[in-house]
């Protein structure tokens, strides 16, 4: 069986975006085991207590860059959002997997995608070309994402949008009939391709605990110039 590929088109290429990592993980279990919830309430007790720091920090200062080139300057990330949100409301379980992959990204101040992915179909990255239609995670209806907004594919189907409209989409969301995960860190010019495969195996690593007959592997990653 052809493996999928992780395809940066230029047009993200241009902005930054050439350490991009994605995986697949097969034979997972969703649920709502909450076993992940005591690593996420540590790495958010360790992050909250030198905030300060984050200021400065290039992981957090990239994906603000990257969305001022994308032409938001006054735009808080999602990877910044979500701690925000976390310290000022507490970290709420939401299921296993969500739980561990809002840990690592907590611990790291990355923003990391995982959908539901049964298609095995590439994944592309690219700036959207024309408005098109997306109903983010939990939507009732669509939106658009606006033309040069940051968008990951799978095929032709939006996996998510990173600009104006922040969101995974609805279609790919994790269920309990979910087996089949991509996991995707795109980054930025500051996290090298080593520290963005590093981030996914981590996340690995720490559902094997829970699912040790879980599989993996890593997509080539293929940068269009």
């Amino acid at each position: 069986m052809i493996k999928p590929r992780l395809i940066i088109q230029k047009s993200a290429s241009d902005l930054g975006i050439n350490n991009a990592c994605a995986a697949v993980i097969s034979n997972v279990t969703v649920s709502d085991d909450q076993s992940f919830m005591g690593v996420l309430q540590s790495n958010l007790n360790h992050v909250a207590s030198h905030l300060n720091s984050l200021i400065s920090n290039s992981v957090y200062e990239g994906f603000s860059r990257q969305l001022k080139k994308l032409g938001y300057e006054n735009t808080v990330s999602a990877n910044e959002k979500l701690l925000r949100r976390f310290i000022s409301k507490g970290a709420q379980p939401i299921n296993n997997i969500v739980d561990a992959y809002n840990a690592v990204a907590i611990r790291h101040g990355v923003s990391i995608g995982v959908h539901t992915y049964h298609h095995q179909e590439d994944i592309h990255v690219f700036r959207s070309e024309q408005p098109r239609n997306f109903r983010p995670l939990f939507a009732k209806k669509d939106i658009t994402i606006p033309t040069g907004d940051l968008v990951y594919s799978c095929g032709d189907v939006p996996l998510a949008s990173i600009g104006k409209v922040d969101a995974d989409a609805h279609e790919f969301r994790l269920t309990q009939d979910s087996s089949n995960l991509l996991v995707v860190v795109l980054g930025h010019d500051e996290t090298p391709g080593a520290f963005n495969r590093s981030i996914i195996e981590e996340l690995i690593d720490m559902l094997r605990q829970k699912m040790p007959s879980l599989n993996h592997y890593f997509l080539e990653t293929v940068v269009d110039r």
